[in-house]
């Protein structure tokens, strides 16, 4: 049976884990939401550490031309220098390898508590390694879908806004794993590879979409964060994640245009490096690793 029909089967059971968090942590409660998005190149990758320091990881960076990979070259090393020894959440949006690339090496060196991935019935090389592996070493696996809540047990949830059922049979950009993350009085909009077509059905839904940090569709493409979608999420910041010099020539200067109008401050991975926010559930403060 394939690993990724083995842990569908686990859905129902994972229904609870979904609604009531992970086990604590011997640390003491920080009273501090901490989300770092990574410089991993040309693709995503955020570590979320809660006030009880539930730890999830959204995306793992990509492969590298010499058969490393930004998990091991970025994500893992980053982990330990936060004294992380464990990922209760491993979420991989879309699979398309600037994403996923990564996240066989993080399975390797850490437990895992949950796997999540948007469900797409993509049977590539890398999505079965990933899913084998997580198969093997008995990490549980659910497939996102819209209307899923996830409370850490702490003041933080995660709503999943998108894919539905149906986009999780189309296109692997537009059933973007899409996460709204909400501490208090703030919140943090996660949106994966999302492009126009998605945007467009999150904005009919009427879910929620304000944030106070957007993490930019599809590295800052024209194809995403289009006026309605940048009017509905209204971000005080946003922060792209693109290479440096990338052959796609991203982030397009339309986007760029559009969030500096909307008074939004703009962070880039190719110039500011990591972009770590901090809330306290009042208000988010941003610490780019380069001014």
């Amino acid at each position: 049976m394939h690993a990724r029909s083995v842990g569908k089967l686990l859905l129902c059971a994972l229904a609870v884990v979904l609604l009531v968090g992970w086990g604590t942590s011997r640390r003491a409660p920080s009273g501090e939401l901490r989300i770092t998005f990574l410089d991993v190149g040309q693709g995503d990758g955020a570590v979320i550490e809660t006030p009880s320091h539930k730890v999830v990881v959204v995306d793992t960076g990509g492969l590298l031309e010499n058969g490393d990979d930004e998990g091991r070259r970025v994500v893992a090393p980053f982990l330990r220098y936060r004294g992380i020894n464990r990922i209760d959440l491993l979420v991989l949006s879309h699979p398309h390898a600037d994403h996923i690339g990564g996240a066989a090496t993080l399975l390797h060196r850490f437990p895992v508590g949950l796997l999540m991935d948007n469900g797409e019935p993509e049977d590539s090389p890398l999505v079965t390694q990933i899913l084998t592996l997580a198969h093997q070493d008995h990490v549980p696996y659910v497939a996102a879908h819209r209307g899923q809540t996830i409370d850490f047990g702490d003041g933080v949830t995660a709503q999943v806004l998108s894919p539905t059922a149906e986009e999780a049979q189309g296109p692997a950009n537009d059933a973007s794993v899409v996460l709204r993350l909400r501490y208090g009085r703030t919140a943090f909009l996660l949106t994966g590879d999302a492009e126009a077509p998605e945007e467009e059905d999150m904005l009919r839904s009427g879910q929620p979409l304000a944030c106070d940090v957007l993490k930019v569709c599809h590295h800052g493409s024209d194809t995403s964060t289009t006026p309605a979608f940048l009017a509905a999420a209204h971000p005080h910041i946003a922060l792209i994640s693109v290479g440096a010099h990338n052959v796609y020539g991203l982030p397009g200067p339309k986007v760029i245009e559009r969030l500096k109008a909307s008074g939004t401050r703009v962070y880039r991975t190719d110039m500011n490096g990591a972009l770590t926010c901090l809330s306290d559930g009042v208000s988010v403060h941003a610490e780019p690793m380069l001014p």
